[in-house]
């Protein structure tokens, strides 16, 4: 339905505001019954005010349809009496209809959905309205009414009506929960969620899967394939059909969508019934009008930062993807195009567009452009990101998919583009494929690579394994059919055995669609296969965040291709260039063209050194371009650029670079946006940061240490109980909470109880760092006795009982909370997480003073640290110091505005600006302390005369950014700042 203009544009606007006052229980239920009326087509019949619920002897305030209202004057204090009441309304409703029932509680400022769980109440959903978006609580009611049709089909109206505020994914999480608590022990369901995780460890250097990100890929699954059917316009009346596909065959339409790791669902009616509710909703959408990759912005909203920070999944938006893409690509109708990490699908979506235009530019109809579109591929090791990439396809061609002669394959594949499961045997290769539990399956990589018998293979076994015959007849049928004979033969029936005794164990459902697609990386790989352009947005992982067994394949590859810096820059070392240097060897002809978004390191920082040279042992790149998007915001979480070559010789790389800044509206902005908003200039190519340590104090200066969980290790004292005062040796103490606590561990019960009092040491944390001054750390439990750490058995083992008992609670929670193992324990002990790096075991070894700076910020500040019980945190920088003056003198030049102005232009820039100084202060010449040196006696007198100026401030009591202001204000009016940004300035030639 369309909601008449007049009352949208004078009406909405005045109602909402007048909902967002509390205005009262019965105005309350007046505006949302005008609400009802006027946007969602609801009768007045329809209302059923007061309804009378006789079995439970109350009323609801209002039913409609399947959905309970609950009307209040202020949520803030009724919301006992909604969780009291509802649950009898809602299970009496579902008792009667046979259905089941949503309620809606609102006070007209905040909205929250309920839903009976387990005989229990859930909230599922929560919208607070806002005056300034009427829209937006209209978006949210839609999914419980479900009476509009013809939505739009943009990125935004997608996340509200399917993303992660929704009420439709609110509703399916808790379905699908329940299912997967039903089917998860079956073998066929334990199965695939492990060859989920296996391919997830594969895409992201390390185990990242749990229980409910599969639940949140099963759901989002489904709604990909329902849009793929809605493209076509075809009916979602049976689940498995859509799940399988098999109604896009019928359609003439391979490869969209198949059997995979998410039909599990389909074991139980109560799955089937989910599938078909979400296609309902899905094909409310106006399907042929898309313009963008929509469903990024769903897996965007439904995936929580913490969890795309750990999988490195932040998607490239539309206006950027369609730039590369026009640069690329230079003739669309003649150029194969192929995106070796395609994640959602937005380049080759962009191709796609830009093929459509140049072929209708020259005059071709529509069927020649859709057979064309074949040119266009795409591939990726992550099982979510694949189908939504085949969806993406699908829409980018709805204009003309309909013009289509004869059957179209779509050409995104599941596939590992690294291609770790090539194995090179001598002079022939075998591709393994891993199975949980069990040595891999080893295919002959000859037959892999040979499309004209690697289909007839696929389906011989397919059908061997439908008909249970023995492994000598299809060894037989392979050669007949296949022309598999000699050796390939006698691994493929070893393989065929295997998938036999798997399909006896109840885990044979899904080989056919991973042999088929994981194995695709090979055929694309193949010369004659190769692309004329590449282009993408490969993962971003550093090698710190990479698991162990990952490092190692990961060293070995960069080794191999010229690749590997090492030394103090081995942490920094990225996927991202190995992913170049691969796609250039494996994937782009002689003379093609690749363009990746890249962090923008890659322009100027030593881990990307090999790449830019452009010599990757077997193959090459010249650089011939580059774009830098540092100054451009909001787009990713760290700076970013693109980066242009082609598969040739390298020589020099070049001078400059086109230079892209600015603010858009949103992360997500179109092109146009992206054109009003953006500036674009030439630029000089960044000047390379060494890395090298151009002061000595590079090597001095370590990070602190990472105490986390936080609220497992600050504390605050607690008071007396009663008239027993306190046990001054082992005082009882609480785990510290704060608004900055992460998940999952804000959600955790901190640890509480005594601890004996040399455990509790002051931890200083990166904000206790003023300008040459400190302010009171905060008190921590450091599990630690002379040099030695200590874990829950350590200190039991030295009498410690209090300590233990603190520890064991603690590690308890960790185990509990932290990511897993493909073993399912914690990947790293407590013990090991508080000392990672040695973080906090190297600062027990010294007990003199030591220098302090903030490792990050919009300013450098640095003071000295007498006190050696001080335990430094990770968000500071230290290191021991010989003599005062030496530590005065860096303090001195640490805290000078001539230093932040030179250390400025290295930093990387990230969505809320420049922030991390970390180790870059020592590329300046900073030059290690000499008493002799009068420029430095002058330096370090100075910063003597800072500290005492520090000293005397009255400091204010607000933050501690306040207080920073207050202390260089007076180092300004006193006139230290000038006599040190003068020396200072001496010091490093300025």
């Amino acid at each position: 339905m369309s909601i008449p203009a007049p009352w949208r544009e004078s009406r909405l606007p005045a109602l909402v505001a007048d909902l967002a006052r509390r205005p009262g229980h019965e105005a309350v239920r007046a505006d949302v019954t005008e609400l009802l009326r006027n946007v969602f087509d609801s009768d007045a019949a329809a209302i059923d005010h007061e309804a009378r619920l006789p079995e439970v002897r109350g009323r609801a305030d209002m039913l409609l349809g399947s959905t309970v209202f609950e009307f209040k004057r202020d949520l803030r204090r009724e919301k006992g009496d909604v969780e009291a009441r509802l649950p009898d309304y809602l299970e009496e409703c579902e008792r009667r209809a046979k259905r089941r029932y949503l309620g809606i509680a609102t006070d007209g400022a905040t909205f929250v959905a309920y839903e009976l769980r387990d005989g229990g109440l859930k909230e599922i959903g929560r919208h607070e309205v806002r005056r300034d978006r009427p829209d937006a609580l209209l978006a949210w009611l839609d999914p419980a009414l479900a009476t509009r049709d013809e939505l739009q089909p943009t990125a935004a109206v997608f996340r509200d009506e399917l993303g992660r505020e929704s009420l439709t994914f609110g509703r399916a999480e808790g379905d699908l929960a329940r299912l997967w608590s039903r089917l998860g022990a079956e073998p066929e369901a334990a199965l695939k969620r492990q060859l989920w995780d296996g391919l997830l460890r594969e895409a992201y250097g390390a185990p990242v899967g749990d229980d409910g990100l599969f639940l949140q890929h099963t759901y989002l699954t489904i709604v990909a394939k329902a849009l793929a059917h809605g493209v076509l316009g075809l009916p979602a009346k049976d689940a498995a059909d859509l799940l399988s596909g098999r109604a896009l065959a019928e359609a003439g339409i391979h490869g969209a969508v198949e059997g995979d790791f998410f039909d599990w669902v389909l074991a139980d009616p109560e799955g089937a019934d989910l599938v078909v509710r979400l296609a309902r909703q899905v094909a409310r959408f106006r399907l042929r009008e898309v313009e963008a990759d929509v469903l990024k912005a769903v897996y965007e909203s439904l995936i929580d930062p913490l969890q795309r920070h750990d999988l490195g999944e932040y998607y490239t938006p539309d206006w950027l993807a369609q730039r590369v893409v026009a640069t690329a690509i230079a003739d669309p109708l003649t150029q194969t195009v192929l995106d070796p990490a395609c994640g959602s699908g937005t380049f080759p979506f962009h191709a796609l567009k830009r093929l459509i235009a140049a072929g209708r530019a020259a005059g071709l109809d529509d069927a020649a452009i859709v057979a064309a579109a074949s040119r266009v591929r795409g591939l990726d090791v992550h099982p979510v990101a694949v189908i939504i990439a085949r969806v993406t396809w699908l829409l980018a061609l709805s204009d003309v998919i309909g013009a289509r002669e004869g059957a179209l394959h779509v050409p995104v594949y599941l596939g590992d583009a690294l291609q770790w499961n090539l194995r090179d045997l001598g002079p022939t290769s075998d591709v393994t494929l891993p199975v949980p539990g069990e040595g891999p399956l080893v295919l002959p990589a000859g037959v892999v690579e040979d499309e004209a018998r690697f289909e007839p293979m696929l389906r011989v076994m397919s059908e061997g394994l439908e008909a249970d015959r023995p492994a000598d007849r299809v060894r037989a049928a392979l050669a007949r059919d296949a022309g598999v004979a000699g050796a390939d033969a006698a691994k493929l029936e070893a393989t065929y055995a295997r998938l036999l005794a798997l399909k006896a164990a109840g885990r044979d459902g899904i080989w056919p669609f991973v042999l088929r697609n994981l194995l695709r990386p090979v055929w694309l790989s193949r010369p004659e296969r190769r692309a004329d352009v590449v282009v993408g947005n490969p993962p971003w992982v550093a090698y710190r965040h990479m698991s162990n067994d990952v490092r190692e394949k990961v060293r070995e590859a960069c080794m191999r291709m010229n690749l590997w810096v090492g030394g103090s820059f081995t942490t920094n070392q990225d996927l991202s260039a190995l992913f170049w240097a691969r796609a250039v060897d494996r994937y782009l002809k002689v003379g093609g063209t690749i363009a990746f978004v890249l962090p923008y390191a890659a322009l100027n920082r030593p881990a990307y050194k090999g790449m830019r040279q452009g010599g990757y042992g077997v193959a090459s790149a010249e650089i011939t371009g580059a774009w830098s998007l540092e100054e451009t915001r909001p787009l990713f979480p760290t700076s970013a650029a693109v980066l242009f070559a082609r598969r040739a010789t390298p020589t020099r790389l070049p001078e400059r670079v086109t230079k892209f800044g600015g603010r858009l509206p949103r992360r997500d902005a179109d092109a146009a946006e992206a054109e009003r908003h953006l500036n674009v200039q030439d630029a000089p190519w960044p000047a390379p940061a060494t890395m090298a340590g151009a002061s000595p104090y590079r090597e001095k200066f370590r990070q602190g240490a990472t105490i986390v969980p936080r609220r497992f290790f600050l504390v605050e004292r607690l008071p007396a109980a009663g008239r027993l005062g306190i046990n001054r040796r082992a005082p009882r103490v609480r785990g510290r909470t704060g608004p900055l606590d992460k998940a999952p561990w804000n959600g955790v019960e901190p640890p509480e109880g005594p601890v004996e009092e040399r455990f509790l040491r002051p931890l200083l944390l990166g904000e206790h760092v003023l300008p040459y001054r400190l302010l009171d750390p905060a008190l921590a439990v450091v599990p630690a006795e002379g040099r030695v750490l200590m874990a829950a058995e350590g200190a039991d083992a030295a009498g410690h009982r209090h300590l233990a008992a603190w520890l064991r609670d603690a590690e308890a929670k960790w185990a509990a909370h932290a990511k897993k193992g493909t073993d399912g324990a914690p990947r790293m002990t407590l013990k090991r997480r508080i000392d990672h790096m040695r973080g906090l075991s190297l600062q027990l070894a010294d007990k003199g003073p030591r220098v302090v700076y903030t490792g990050s910020g919009t300013r450098l500040s640095a003071a000295v640290v007498a006190d050696p019980e001080v335990v430094i945190e990770h968000a500071a920088y230290w290191a021991p110091i010989r003599r005062v003056d030496e530590a005065r003198y860096l303090c001195a030049v640490i805290n000078s505005q001539t230093v932040l102005d030179r250390v400025a232009p290295m930093q990387a820039r990230g969505s809320i600006g420049r922030r991390h100084f970390d180790n870059l202060i020592w590329e300046l010449p900073i030059r290690e302390y000499d008493a002799k040196n009068g420029l430095h006696r002058e330096i370090a007198d100075a910063g003597a005369g800072a500290e005492r100026v520090a000293a005397a401030v009255a400091l204010p009591g607000r933050s501690f950014t306040h207080k920073r202001r207050a202390v260089r204000d007076a180092l300004a009016a006193d006139g230290a700042a000038a006599r040190i940004e003068a020396l200072v300035g001496r010091l490093l030639g300025g």
